[in-house]
Formats: C-alpha cells, structure tokens, sequence
C-alpha cells in the first residue's frame, strides 16, 4: 500500500527553511511515497486528511505542538513522525533519529513499532516537553520574533536579561496531591531535556504518565542564575535548600498577578493553570 503522508510545517516559525522542506518530500517521494504539505500555527487551522496514513512534523516543539492538538482532536489514529527544524526540539532530541532528510524519510515509513507518547496538557492545550512560570516564561512571552528568525535560540536569552533587568519576583501557590506549596517560579518536566540538551529532571520521560516538578522558593537573579548553572552542568538539584521537588499526575498554580505561563516555547496566557497528565496518546515514529 502506498504510504500517504501529510506534511505539517509553520512558516512563520523560528528556523524554518523552504528549502529543507522541499528536501525532505522529496525524500520521502523517493521513497514511493505520496506527500502532501500542510501548514499549521498561531491563526492556521490543520484539518487532516482523510487518506493520511503518516503525519510528519518538520519543525521545532511548538510546531509539533498545533499539529498534535489537530491530530487529536480530529479523532485520527495517526503515527506522528518529527522532523527536527524548529528553533527547539527537545522531543526530537530525547526521541533520537536520523535527521538527513532521506534517512530519516525511510526510518518514518519503515518503523514497525511506534513508540507512545504521553502529553500533558495546561487549561485543555497540549505540551510535550516542559513548561514553566518564572523569567524564562517572560522572555517567550517578550521574545522579539525578527530577533529570534535572525539569531534562533538565542533571542529567548536577550528577551530574559532584558527582563531580569526588571525583575519582579512573583509570588506563586502550586497545589499538588492535597498539598500547598509557595514559590517564586516552577518548572514542570514532561520529557527529561530544557532548553536544548540540559535537564532539570533527570527521571522525567516522555512516555511516562508523571509530571516532574521544580520550584525555586526563592527566584532573585542570583537564585536564578544558581539554577540556571546547576541545570547546564548537570547538577539540578545543587541548592537544594532553595528547591521543592514534586512528582505529581496533576497541579495548579494561582497567583494574585497574571504571571505569563510557557509551554514548548510558546506563551499559553497566564495564571491560574491547572497542568494534568492528558488522558490522550500519541504514537511516534
């Protein structure tokens, strides 16, 4: 049977290369395959089409993120295959794979056994990788969009020094398994990887059903900074004194400001949330 494979792309996402697009459908052309392309994103409705058999995402975490709310709410049983060209790809890099288009077009449609991922999601949206409430979920909520086609990653970084120029601490609640607790910012793992191939929950995995929580008591810049450093030298949990560690299925985080939420780089509005592990799957090639 010939393999029918929709195309999902966002062209106004950070990394996006026209180019690199073509490549890859050829490749999988080359492959006997019939493809066709399809946009998602901010404002752009993906309807999936009927005779798909293969949804492939070329893109980084958000993009991934639109086509796999679409996918799931058009009832559809499809293998999602990820195609790392995004300003991120924290699943694609905890996932693995080729990323030559050809390679990776023949290890999509000859795989023969999908891996299931298990979503989280915050107030009914879908993520994948992690979340947060703190100086990094400003800068998505900040980041100059010309900057980031320019400079990539590295724009979420010149929006957060920007900010932290500003700082002003919030002070947040996170209620967990009956419990409460009080912090100044909160990450929340789904998959192990943060802002490329650094972790601040070592056990977090993708096809697991637990969220991994962290939240800094205190979030100065000097706090924050000792944070930051802990997760790229592979030591999260160094100021331990300054951490709440928590593993939980579900949690809400209130504030009595309109603290900016982010999830897989892209802003989901503000405080209140409640995050949950979704009841959904997704099976992954």
């Amino acid at each position: 049977m010939t393999a029918r494979v929709q195309l999902v792309v966002n062209p106004e996402a950070g990394g996006y290369s026209i180019a690199r697009v073509l490549d890859l459908r050829e490749a999988f052309r080359r492959q006997g395959a019939r493809v066709t392309l399809a946009h998602v994103g901010p404002g752009r409705q993906l309807r999936i089409e009927d005779d798909a058999n293969l949804l492939v995402v070329a893109g980084g975490d958000g993009t991934l993120r639109h086509a796999a709310m679409a996918l799931l709410a058009s009832g559809r049983e499809l293998p999602v295959a990820c195609f790392p060209m995004g300003t991120v790809n924290l699943l694609h890099l905890e996932i693995g794979g080729p990323t030559n288009p050809d390679d990776f077009a023949y290890a999509a449609l000859n795989q023969v056994k999908a891996q299931v991922h298990v979503p989280a999601t915050i107030n009914g949206e879908m993520f994948f990788g992690c979340a947060s409430v703190g100086p990094d979920s400003h800068a998505v909520a900040g980041v100059s969009l010309k900057l980031k086609d320019r400079i990539g990653r590295y724009a979420y970084v010149v929006a957060m020094l920007q900010f932290l120029r500003r700082w002003k601490r919030p002070q947040l609640t996170i209620r967990a398994d009956g419990k409460s607790y009080t912090c100044e910012a909160v990450y929340i793992a789904k998959g192990i990887y943060y802002a490329g191939p650094y972790t601040f929950a070592p056990e977090a995995r993708r096809t697991g059903a637990k969220l991994h929580v962290l939240a800094l008591k205190s979030a100065t810049r000097k706090d924050f900074w000792r944070f930051i450093r802990g997760v790229m030298a592979g030591r999260p949990l160094e100021d331990r004194a300054n951490l709440i560690p928590l593993t939980c299925t579900e949690l809400e985080i209130t504030s009595e400001e309109s603290w900016p939420v982010q999830a897989d780089g892209d802003d989901l509005g503000t405080l209140p949330v409640k995050i949950s592990i979704s009841d959904k799957r997704l099976r992954l090639h």
